[in-house]
Order: C-alpha cells, then structure tokens, then sequence
C-alpha cells in the first residue's frame, strides 16, 4: 500500500506557487468539501477549465472520485490559502480515452490551483 502512495504522489507533481500562511493548515479527511479556484490547461498552454474565468469557485469532496486521481491527489496534499501548480500524467487523468472533445488522449494535464476553504 504504501509503494502504491508513493507511486501515485510520484506521478502527481505539485509545485508551490504560494505557500500557505503558517497560522492556516488542511486537515482534509475522506467527507470533506474542499473550495478551491482553478485553471486546467493541456502542456502546450490550451486553456480547457477556469473556475477563475467564471469568477465562480469549485466545490468536491475528497474521497468521492469527483475529480480525476491526481487532481484529488494533489489537492488533498495542499494547505488553506496555498496555491501550487498539479502537473497530472495520462494514468492520474483521463489516461488513453481522454475526453473527448476537450481532453485528447494520453494528456498530461496542469492545473494551477488554490485552496480557497474547508465545508
């Protein structure tokens, strides 16, 4: 199991963009709705999702499988008020189906996220 952890964090990259104020930590467990603001784009910079744009924030709950696996992933390793960059391969997103339409096959997919809130 933890091999398995280790791999799936491994695929899931995540880079700091603002780090979370020190008096605000997540303590994110398997019901909680988390509010985050976020913008996905393919890696050739194509633009497919932005809670941002929409002036509107997205809500999930951890656990759910609401999101892709390294969306979730990502996410639930952040602090409130954090904003990271998730870069998720193919097998942490949509893998060989995509979907279609907006996400091609085999896609790696970057999502410039922060933490907005617990519910």
């Amino acid at each position: 199991m933890e091999l398995c952890r280790k791999y799936m964090i491994d695929l899931t990259k995540t880079s700091v963009i603002t780090p979370s104020p020190q008096h605000l930590t997540s303590s994110l467990v398997g019901t909680e709705i988390i509010c985050v603001v976020l913008a996905g784009m393919l890696q050739n910079g194509k633009k497919f999702d932005s809670s941002r744009d929409r002036n509107k924030p997205f809500r999930f709950k951890i656990g759910r499988q609401e999101v892709i696996k390294g969306f979730e992933e990502g996410a639930a390793q952040m602090s409130l008020g954090q904003r990271a960059k998730l870069t998720c391969t193919p097998d942490m997103a949509y893998g060989a189906t995509g979907h279609p339409g907006v996400i091609p096959p085999n896609a790696t997919l970057i999502f410039d996220v922060e933490l907005l809130r617990l519910e």
